[in-house]
């Protein structure tokens, strides 16, 4: 699921803590509350990125100016009375700003080469469309650095010091960019200071990231309302993160990415989940009454009362409907930890076998009850148990928010289904699947509503397997596993050509005249 919110967090203690959008009581900016709002961009809904430099700009004023479907944001630090950038720029693949001596030469950069956005040393990047200067590195290699890089770049105190609305980027595993907005300096809303801000990027898992000009100069906007919706931009197409100001600071450039927004945004499925068996009458009256999809139990045969059968399956699949499966034995099983998820995945396997669900697709394990922080230790070992368990099929937790949200932190297992029970009103951006309201009459039928945010969770015949990865497959060069995964589809296996080149020291280069990919060692 592609990571696009708005949210109220705090840190404490090292880590982050999300609460509901309110600004007073204990979600005040006194309790260390504070706005943020993350765009993630994957490749595939990158369709292009620029640097410009307009001299007596803003970023509203160049990227209204670029037309179709954009996101724009400020990046390089910048003398605003008279447009120098103060440090080394690379725009339209020349150099149009120098480093400045003993300054800006230690810094990394921003920068987009070959079609990807990348963060760090630029120094031997091929292919490089354009780069933007930052200042400090928050983020390297999964590891919080920003105190250490702040002194090691110079960093001016007000920056490094204190409290400010803030503007990061990072680049996740896949490759997609992170993009961060802090708010500050109003009556709600604290601000960050750096390393709290590295804690952010992390846990919205950010591999490399990068701090770029915040305060007055932090300017996020979107030319299309589906994003500003989705990250609340309420008034004109730009969210300014210092929100004591009242217009967008004339920084002299933006960054400008063009995006697909089908891919971007995908629209939610419409689905239901039930523990009663459905027929094949019910099946397809609630596909007919826009039903999408839906999740049913794989239990053995003495739960025969909520068992899906094979025979129901196929029903499901014959009215249109995507099917997926949830494990449950009680509502506290994974209290358990490691033995009872060994075993509850081996009868998982069983019953997926006997119904044929085909591997590639997902299992949940729920995590049906109320759980506190200190069961979250027993609930990963029981995931990553029935896991061990269920060779080529992916498991999910079906749990509150906080067990959705502790869980995709500890990457304990692929999927994530929420349920609105015991959330407290908050909704997980790491969900996949969301559950917002249960025991519906749906059909004649009793239901739960769901929302589906990633349809990779599903199989069954009304689903189009070539759209859909059979299996993910790890790569590794020289015994070293590589963090990027390839993927069998359709019976071809596909790996990123980059990874393998890169690991073996060759130079990956994308020849746009001939429209080529070389390789040079």
């Amino acid at each position: 699921m592609v990571l696009i919110a708005h949210k109220r967090i705090r840190i404490v203690a090292g880590r982050i803590e999300e609460g509901p959008l309110q600004y007073s009581g204990g979600y005040s900016k006194a309790q260390g509350w504070t706005d943020i709002r993350i765009v993630e961009l994957p490749p595939v809904a990158v369709r292009a990125a620029r640097y410009i430099y307009s001299k007596g700009g803003n970023v509203p004023s160049i990227a209204a100016k670029q037309g179709g479907d954009v996101i724009a944001f400020n990046a390089s630090y910048v003398d605003v009375a008279s447009g120098a950038l103060l440090g080394r720029t690379i725009a339209d693949g020349k150099q149009i700003a120098a480093d400045i001596a003993s300054k800006t030469v230690d810094r990394d950069h921003l920068y987009y080469a070959d079609g990807r956005f990348g963060v760090g040393d630029i120094t031997g990047v091929t292919g490089l469309t354009w780069a933007a200067q930052g200042a400090p590195r928050l983020v390297q290699a999964e590891k919080n650095v920003a105190d250490s890089a702040a002194a090691l770049e110079n960093v001016q105190p007000d920056i490094a010091k204190q409290l400010q609305p803030r503007l990061a980027a990072g680049i996740k595993v896949d490759g997609a960019l992170l993009l961060v907005l802090v708010d500050g300096r109003g009556n709600a809303d604290r601000g960050l200071y750096l390393s709290e801000l590295a804690t952010v990027m992390l846990h919205y898992g950010a591999r490399d990231a990068i701090n770029l000009d915040g305060g007055g100069s932090a300017t996020l906007f979107a030319s299309f309302p589906e994003l500003r919706t989705a990250i609340d931009i309420k008034k004109g197409n730009y969210h300014l993160a210092d929100l004591s100001a009242s217009s967008p600071r004339t920084v002299h450039h933006a960054v400008v990415v063009e995006v697909d927004k089908a891919k971007l945004l995908p629209p939610a499925l419409f689905g239901i989940d039930c523990a009663v068996p459905l027929t094949a009458a019910k099946a397809k009256a609630l596909a007919a009454e826009g039903v999408k999809f839906a999740v049913r139990y794989l239990v053995p045969a003495s739960y025969a009362w909520k068992r899906l059968l094979k025979s129901e399956a196929d029903a499901i699949q014959t009215a249109g409907l995507r099917l997926a499966s949830v494990f449950q034995l009680g509502e506290d099983r994974p209290k358990g930890g490691g033995a009872n998820g060994k075993a509850d995945g081996k009868a998982a396997l069983a019953e997926a076998k006997s119904i044929g669900q085909p591997e590639g697709s997902a299992i949940f394990m729920a995590v049906d009850y109320d759980a506190p922080e200190n069961d979250y230790d027993k609930i990963e070992a029981y995931l990553r148990a029935a896991q061990a368990e269920l060779p080529g099929y992916h498991v999910g937790v079906y749990g509150h928010y906080s067990v959705i949200e502790e869980m995709a932190r500890r990457s304990a297992c692929r999927y994530f289904w929420q349920t609105y029970a015991w959330s407290g009103g908050r909704k997980s951006s790491r969900a996949d699947l969301w559950q917002y309201k249960n025991n519906v009459t749906m059909a004649g039928h009793t239901v739960d509503y769901n929302e589906c945010y990633d349809d990779s969770i599903f199989w069954g015949a009304a689903f189009r397997e070539e759209e859909k990865p059979v299996n993910e497959i790890a790569i590794i060069v020289n015994d070293k596993e590589m963090p990027e995964k390839g993927e069998v589809k359709a019976g071809v296996t596909r790996v990123p050509v980059r990874v393998i080149a890169e690991a073996l020291g060759a130079k990956v280069i994308w020849d746009k005249e001939a429209n080529a990919v070389r390789i040079t060692i």
